[in-house]
């Protein structure tokens, strides 16, 4: 992956963070913002396999307090807003005045963020796993809509959890991160993994507990993220109710691609059909046979067929 590397660095982005970025592919391709999800994952060169590097010009960054950006974890001047000024500002630092905006689940979130925010960047957009951020996306996940797949994932999830801070997704979100904030490491940490593991669960269409416990124990961004993760999802994305939905007059003039696991239950497909019904006969919404990973066939196959026909 490192023989299309255009370009890497850091960009100072204010308020003390710096973000680390890529560029890659062919000089002259087709330019694609990729953004990641999470909030709080980073990007890695699993991203760059939907793309062709003799095609495809892709922009990639790790957002504030993930990957290689600094400092990790920080809340600090850490909201959508300032996320998406990054993204202008990141395109402004490479010299592109426009691009297809890509990205999965917290990534779909900020790609029509962004576009709301900066129409004129946008050529059009590529989602998928879409997440609107609403008090009823969290609830889904949070409030254990999945249960009736995962019982005792389920339990050992919410059981922690006292009975009066279990009122809403939210509530339960930000009792998890009063405790993935502790001063304690070791509580830190505890917490930290069981909120990442009921994430991992509902991500994979193939779930195996043993491999999620793995996953998690061995990923060394598993507190950094979860910090982010709740710290996001606790404020409600820093962004008004059903704002997505509310502004989609904004973009409904730009193209916008969307492809959707049928059995994805970490954001399920009402979620990217409530955005089609919203957004009209310019989004092309395909769902397939897969959960919520890019790198699940189905999922890939179908990202690749439509990123093969940008232009």
């Amino acid at each position: 992956m490192t023989d299309f590397l255009i370009g890497s660095g850091h960009l100072e982005v204010g308020d003390g963070h710096t973000i680390y970025w890529e560029e890659w592919g062919a000089p002259d391709g087709v330019p694609v913002v990729c953004l990641h999800g999470g909030p709080g994952a980073g990007f890695n060169d699993t991203h760059k396999a939907l793309f062709d590097p003799a095609k495809h010009r892709v922009l990639f960054h790790d957002q504030r307090g993930c990957g290689r950006s600094t400092p990790t974890g920080s809340l600090d001047h850490n909201t959508s807003a300032e996320l998406v000024a990054d993204i202008d500002a990141l395109m402004t630092h490479r010299g592109w005045t426009d691009a297809h905006v890509a990205g999965g689940s917290w990534g779909s979130t900020l790609s029509l963020l962004f576009a709301i925010a900066h129409p004129d960047r946008v050529r059009g957009l590529l989602l998928w796993s879409v997440y609107l951020m609403r008090s009823q996306d969290e609830d889904w996940v949070a409030l254990g809509g999945p249960r009736p797949h995962f019982p005792e994932e389920w339990e050992t999830f919410i059981g922690p959890v006292p009975a009066d801070r279990r009122s809403s997704g939210r509530e339960i979100t930000l009792w998890y991160a009063e405790r993935i904030r502790s001063a304690d490491p070791a509580e830190a940490e505890r917490y930290a993994r069981a909120w990442i593991t009921w994430e991992l669960t509902l991500c994979s269409l193939d779930y195996d507990a043993r491999s999620v416990a793995h996953a998690v124990a061995t990923d060394e961004n598993t507190l950094a993220c979860a910090i982010i993760e709740t710290h996001f999802i606790g404020n409600g994305g820093f962004i008004p109710e059903n704002h997505i939905i509310d502004s989609i007059g904004t973009i409904r003039h730009l193209p916008c691609r969307v492809v959707q696991g049928r059995f994805d239950m970490c954001t399920p497909p009402y979620e990217a059909y409530d955005l089609a019904r919203a957004y009209g006969e310019n989004l092309d919404l395909l769902i397939v046979s897969a959960g919520h990973l890019r790198t699940e066939p189905a999922l890939k196959a179908g990202l690749q067929a439509v990123i093969n026909g940008l232009a």
